[in-house]
């Protein structure tokens, strides 16, 4: 596997993806698998769902052919090539059509939350077995076990994440090719081929999506969409290698969680929220960053920006970990973490004074 093949992956998802999700638009319009806007959802049209089926075509379609004729390198992970492919093809659509279903039903948040969260479990025990496991501080000592649940609950979180981030035209698609980018790159540099591979898969089917998701939105992923996404980018974050030797396991903890870092500042701020004004945790609101951009003034387009901002410049800072002693990538992780804080410290304080005036 080479660079231009990698290259090859991102363009070619790119392209399908671009190309199926008008007809994906089409069927879900002809067969009324639409969002309407209602209560918290303030889109100014009746809006099709399965775009996240049309990511995940676009990305199985590109992972099967990469399966078929090239030769990957797996030498850095646990998982064969063509296991690996049959494994993210097979896992990513379980997540596509479990979102489906909530997609068709409109289920409430707290049986969808369980839904979410049975199926990622499910899944990520499969991954487990095969050796996908999160790269820790316990390998080799007497708490090694905890290395098992620890990345279920990884996969959990971060597949729910990226659900709840998606609230805001473009903002997940967005986030979430953002985020691919950087692992294609940071495991290109690493030399983990075979993921950075996944990843450019990943980024090119996102991509292509956003060019219609981007507000106003023609199309919305769906938890079909967001499920798929999340886990994907959680599955990629454990089988990723941020160095050169995969040994700093500092810079392995600490990279993953600064490029996810957007999805996870919006879950930890709106979980904390309805938990602050006794709200239940699974009730749906209209208080994530995004939300709270837009009423401190700024459009919808600006709040979206603002937060790919964001997220870009904390794949910025995962970059330079591996060029980084371990003691010099922990003093960048709490920088960032303070940059984090005061980020959200003014969103919450602006609104709180706007709300008072």
């Amino acid at each position: 596997m080479t660079v231009r093949e990698i290259g090859l992956a991102f363009f070619a998802a790119l392209s399908i993806s671009v190309l199926v999700t008008p007809f994906s638009r089409r069927i879900a319009l002809r067969y009324g698998l639409v969002d309407r806007p209602h209560g918290r959802k303030r889109h100014l049209m009746t809006t099709p769902l399965l775009g996240g089926v049309a990511i995940y075509l676009a990305f199985g379609i590109t992972v099967l052919a990469g399966m078929l004729f090239l030769i990957g390198d797996s030498s850095m992970i646990a998982i064969g090539w063509k296991s690996l492919c049959i494994m993210i093809i097979i896992g990513a659509g379980l997540m596509t059509v479990v979102g489906l279903v909530d997609d068709i039903l409109s289920l409430s948040p707290l049986i969808k939350l369980m839904l979410h969260t049975i199926a990622a479990i499910l899944v990520s025990i499969i991954f487990i077995t095969r050796g996908a496991l999160l790269s820790v501080f316990l390998t080799g000592s007497s708490l090694a076990w905890l290395t098992v649940p620890l990345t279920v609950i990884w996969l959990v979180g971060i597949t729910n994440s990226v659900n709840l981030l998606d609230h805001a035209d473009g903002l997940s698609a967005g986030t979430c090719a953002i985020a691919a980018i950087f692992f294609s790159i940071l495991n290109l540099l690493s030399g983990n081929l075979s993921i950075a591979f996944i990843s450019a898969a990943l980024a090119g089917a996102t991509i292509g999506f956003f060019f219609y998701n981007y507000n106003p939105a023609s199309i919305f992923m769906g938890d079909s969409g967001s499920n798929m996404l999340g886990f994907m980018l959680g599955i990629i974050a454990v089988l990723g290698v941020y160095t050169s030797e995969g040994s700093i396991r500092e810079i392995a903890v600490f990279t993953p969680v600064l490029i996810l870092a957007l999805p996870i500042i919006d879950t930890v701020f709106v979980l904390r929220f309805r938990r602050k004004n006794g709200k239940s945790l699974f009730t749906a609101d209209r208080n994530h960053l995004a939300h709270r951009l837009m009423r401190l003034g700024l459009s919808h387009n600006q709040s979206v920006i603002v937060l790919l901002v964001v997220a870009a410049l904390m794949g910025t800072l995962a970059l330079l970990l591996p060029t980084l002693k371990p003691y010099q990538a922990i003093l960048l992780f709490v920088h960032a973490l303070g940059l984090v804080g005061l980020f959200s410290f003014f969103i919450n304080r602006a609104e709180t004074r706007e709300t008072k005036e």
